[in-house]
Protein backbone atom coordinates (compact mmCIF):
# COMPACT_ATOMS: atom_id res chain seq x y z
CA UNK A 1 0.00 0.00 0.00
CA UNK A 2 1.77 3.44 -0.99
CA UNK A 3 2.70 5.70 1.74
CA UNK A 4 1.89 9.32 1.90
CA UNK A 5 5.45 11.00 1.75
CA UNK A 6 6.44 13.05 4.83
CA UNK A 7 5.56 16.72 3.62
CA UNK A 8 8.02 19.32 4.98
CA UNK A 9 6.89 22.24 7.77
CA UNK A 10 3.95 23.92 6.61
CA UNK A 11 3.31 21.20 4.00
CA UNK A 12 1.68 18.78 6.18
CA UNK A 13 -1.12 21.21 7.06
CA UNK A 14 -1.32 22.12 3.06
CA UNK A 15 -1.45 18.25 2.44
CA UNK A 16 -4.38 17.50 5.41
CA UNK A 17 -6.25 20.52 3.82
CA UNK A 18 -6.28 19.00 0.25
CA UNK A 19 -7.02 15.47 2.56
CA UNK A 20 -10.14 17.43 3.89
CA UNK A 21 -11.48 18.47 0.87
CA UNK A 22 -11.41 15.00 -0.97
CA UNK A 23 -12.92 13.69 1.74
CA UNK A 24 -15.67 16.32 1.68
CA UNK A 25 -15.04 18.20 4.35
CA UNK A 26 -15.54 21.89 4.77
CA UNK A 27 -13.06 24.53 5.23
CA UNK A 28 -12.83 26.98 8.10
CA UNK A 29 -11.43 27.47 11.37
CA UNK A 30 -12.16 23.82 13.21
CA UNK A 31 -10.66 22.30 9.93
CA UNK A 32 -7.60 24.47 9.75
CA UNK A 33 -7.18 23.93 13.62
CA UNK A 34 -6.95 20.29 13.35
CA UNK A 35 -4.68 20.40 10.19
CA UNK A 36 -2.23 22.26 12.24
CA UNK A 37 -2.84 19.83 15.42
CA UNK A 38 -2.74 16.91 13.13
CA UNK A 39 0.67 18.08 11.41
CA UNK A 40 2.52 19.01 14.40
CA UNK A 41 1.53 15.47 15.86
CA UNK A 42 2.51 13.87 12.28
CA UNK A 43 6.20 15.81 12.67
CA UNK A 44 7.13 14.58 15.75
CA UNK A 45 5.68 10.98 15.83
CA UNK A 46 6.19 10.04 12.18
CA UNK A 47 8.74 11.89 10.45
CA UNK A 48 8.92 9.22 7.43
CA UNK A 49 5.20 9.85 6.63
CA UNK A 50 1.87 7.82 6.90
CA UNK A 51 0.24 5.03 5.37
CA UNK A 52 -3.13 6.94 3.91
CA UNK A 53 -5.14 4.55 5.82
CA UNK A 54 -3.38 5.44 9.02
CA UNK A 55 -3.91 9.12 8.33
CA UNK A 56 -7.55 8.57 7.50
CA UNK A 57 -8.20 7.25 10.88
CA UNK A 58 -5.83 9.63 12.53
CA UNK A 59 -7.90 12.42 11.16
CA UNK A 60 -11.28 10.89 12.14
CA UNK A 61 -9.87 10.40 15.90
CA UNK A 62 -9.02 13.84 15.73
CA UNK A 63 -12.57 14.97 14.48
CA UNK A 64 -14.03 12.63 16.98
CA UNK A 65 -12.01 14.27 19.61
CA UNK A 66 -13.92 17.80 19.06
CA UNK A 67 -16.94 16.47 18.77
CA UNK A 68 -17.58 16.65 15.31
CA UNK A 69 -19.10 13.35 14.45
CA UNK A 70 -20.26 14.10 10.75
CA UNK A 71 -16.74 14.86 9.60
CA UNK A 72 -15.65 11.75 11.57
CA UNK A 73 -18.33 9.57 9.86
CA UNK A 74 -17.08 11.11 6.22
CA UNK A 75 -13.74 9.58 6.96
CA UNK A 76 -14.70 6.51 8.00
CA UNK A 77 -17.06 5.66 5.23
CA UNK A 78 -14.35 6.36 2.59
CA UNK A 79 -12.74 2.83 4.12
CA UNK A 80 -13.24 0.03 3.79
CA UNK A 81 -13.89 -2.00 5.81
CA UNK A 82 -14.79 0.86 8.50
CA UNK A 83 -17.71 1.79 6.55
CA UNK A 84 -19.47 -1.32 7.84
CA UNK A 85 -19.31 -0.20 11.46
CA UNK A 86 -18.68 3.87 11.47
CA UNK A 87 -21.15 4.33 14.30
CA UNK A 88 -19.36 1.90 16.55
CA UNK A 89 -16.00 3.42 15.28
CA UNK A 90 -17.23 6.69 16.38
CA UNK A 91 -17.25 5.44 20.18
CA UNK A 92 -14.16 3.77 19.80
CA UNK A 93 -12.35 6.54 18.60
CA UNK A 94 -13.99 8.90 20.94
CA UNK A 95 -13.24 7.06 24.05
CA UNK A 96 -10.29 4.75 23.47
CA UNK A 97 -7.25 6.16 25.42
CA UNK A 98 -4.35 3.80 23.95
CA UNK A 99 -5.26 5.04 20.45
CA UNK A 100 -1.54 5.47 19.08
CA UNK A 101 -0.49 1.94 19.69
CA UNK A 102 -3.84 0.28 17.88
CA UNK A 103 -3.47 3.09 15.23
CA UNK A 104 -1.52 0.46 12.58
CA UNK A 105 -3.54 -2.33 13.53
CA UNK A 106 -7.25 0.34 13.18
CA UNK A 107 -6.15 1.41 9.47
CA UNK A 108 -5.54 -1.74 8.11
CA UNK A 109 -8.90 -3.73 9.87
CA UNK A 110 -6.88 -6.10 11.61
CA UNK A 111 -8.57 -4.77 14.68
CA UNK A 112 -11.77 -3.83 14.42
CA UNK A 113 -15.30 -3.67 15.99
CA UNK A 114 -18.46 -6.55 15.32
CA UNK A 115 -21.75 -6.46 15.84
CA UNK A 116 -22.86 -10.45 15.78
CA UNK A 117 -26.34 -11.22 16.90
CA UNK A 118 -27.38 -11.63 21.02
CA UNK A 119 -24.53 -9.71 22.10
CA UNK A 120 -23.20 -6.30 23.59
CA UNK A 121 -21.74 -4.46 21.07
CA UNK A 122 -19.38 -2.91 22.95
CA UNK A 123 -17.95 -6.21 23.96
CA UNK A 124 -17.64 -7.72 20.59
CA UNK A 125 -14.33 -7.41 18.60
CA UNK A 126 -12.40 -9.41 15.42
CA UNK A 127 -9.02 -10.46 14.74
CA UNK A 128 -7.84 -10.92 10.99
CA UNK A 129 -5.46 -12.48 10.59
CA UNK A 130 -6.07 -12.52 6.89
CA UNK A 131 -5.02 -8.33 6.80
CA UNK A 132 -1.92 -8.71 8.55
CA UNK A 133 1.25 -8.87 6.46
CA UNK A 134 4.16 -10.78 7.83
CA UNK A 135 7.58 -11.45 7.18
CA UNK A 136 9.30 -14.96 6.18
CA UNK A 137 11.13 -14.64 9.37
CA UNK A 138 8.16 -14.09 11.59
CA UNK A 139 6.12 -17.30 9.93
CA UNK A 140 8.17 -19.13 11.38
CA UNK A 141 6.00 -21.43 14.67
CA UNK A 142 8.24 -19.43 17.10
CA UNK A 143 8.04 -16.39 15.92
CA UNK A 144 4.45 -16.46 15.04
CA UNK A 145 3.32 -17.38 18.32
CA UNK A 146 4.81 -14.41 19.60
CA UNK A 147 3.57 -12.35 16.65
CA UNK A 148 0.37 -13.02 17.82
CA UNK A 149 0.66 -13.17 21.40
CA UNK A 150 1.94 -9.01 21.02
CA UNK A 151 -1.16 -8.23 19.12
CA UNK A 152 -3.95 -10.30 21.65
CA UNK A 153 -2.20 -7.91 24.24
CA UNK A 154 -3.07 -5.08 22.88
CA UNK A 155 -6.42 -5.94 22.47
CA UNK A 156 -6.99 -6.69 26.52
CA UNK A 157 -8.09 -3.10 27.55
CA UNK A 158 -11.15 -3.38 24.97
CA UNK A 159 -12.50 -5.58 27.63
CA UNK A 160 -11.23 -4.24 30.82
CA UNK A 161 -14.18 -1.67 31.83
CA UNK A 162 -16.66 -4.83 30.99
CA UNK A 163 -14.74 -7.63 33.51
CA UNK A 164 -13.09 -10.01 30.98
CA UNK A 165 -16.70 -10.85 29.09
CA UNK A 166 -17.11 -10.35 25.08
CA UNK A 167 -16.26 -11.94 22.17
CA UNK A 168 -13.26 -12.42 20.25
CA UNK A 169 -14.00 -13.51 16.53
CA UNK A 170 -10.90 -14.52 14.78
CA UNK A 171 -11.05 -14.58 11.08
CA UNK A 172 -7.99 -15.45 8.23
CA UNK A 173 -6.82 -18.00 10.11
CA UNK A 174 -5.44 -20.44 7.13
CA UNK A 175 -3.35 -17.52 5.94
CA UNK A 176 -1.11 -18.29 8.99
CA UNK A 177 0.68 -21.33 7.29
CA UNK A 178 3.95 -21.65 9.34
CA UNK A 179 7.17 -23.41 8.61
CA UNK A 180 7.13 -26.49 11.15
CA UNK A 181 10.06 -27.46 10.31
CA UNK A 182 11.82 -29.76 7.77
CA UNK A 183 10.72 -27.89 5.18
CA UNK A 184 6.75 -28.99 5.23
CA UNK A 185 4.14 -26.75 5.49
CA UNK A 186 0.81 -26.92 7.86
CA UNK A 187 -1.52 -24.91 9.02
CA UNK A 188 -1.70 -24.08 12.91
CA UNK A 189 -5.99 -24.09 12.58
CA UNK A 190 -6.15 -27.68 11.37
CA UNK A 191 -5.24 -28.50 14.79
CA UNK A 192 -6.80 -25.97 16.61
CA UNK A 193 -3.54 -24.61 18.14
CA UNK A 194 -3.76 -21.63 17.70
CA UNK A 195 -7.07 -21.08 19.11
CA UNK A 196 -6.06 -22.88 22.16
CA UNK A 197 -3.01 -20.40 22.59
CA UNK A 198 -5.46 -17.57 22.46
CA UNK A 199 -7.85 -19.00 24.78
CA UNK A 200 -4.97 -19.88 26.99
CA UNK A 201 -3.40 -16.51 26.53
CA UNK A 202 -6.92 -14.49 27.35
CA UNK A 203 -7.48 -17.29 30.45
CA UNK A 204 -3.92 -16.10 31.90
CA UNK A 205 -5.19 -11.89 31.75
CA UNK A 206 -8.16 -12.82 33.37
CA UNK A 207 -6.24 -13.14 37.26
CA UNK A 208 -4.21 -10.56 36.25
CA UNK A 209 -6.54 -8.13 35.10
CA UNK A 210 -9.34 -8.97 38.01
CA UNK A 211 -11.48 -10.31 35.32
CA UNK A 212 -14.57 -11.93 36.27
CA UNK A 213 -14.64 -13.92 32.86
CA UNK A 214 -13.21 -13.98 29.49
CA UNK A 215 -13.64 -13.27 26.17
CA UNK A 216 -14.92 -16.30 24.07
CA UNK A 217 -13.48 -17.23 20.69
CA UNK A 218 -14.88 -17.61 17.79
CA UNK A 219 -13.71 -18.69 14.81
CA UNK A 220 -15.44 -17.01 12.04
CA UNK A 221 -13.53 -18.94 8.97
CA UNK A 222 -16.20 -21.98 9.90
Amino acid sequence: MKAVSPPALDAWSEHLREVFQTLGIPPGTLADNLAASIAMYCRKFHPQGLRSPDLKVLIARAFCAVGDRAAAGRVLESMEPHRRHVSRWLEILSELHHFPELLPYFSLGIIRPADWAGARVDRMWTLDFGRLVLTDAERHEMMLYRSVRALVEKMFVFWDAVGGEGILGLKGLPALGVDAGGGEKQTLTAPGDLLEYIADVLARERGRRGWHAVPSLLNLDL
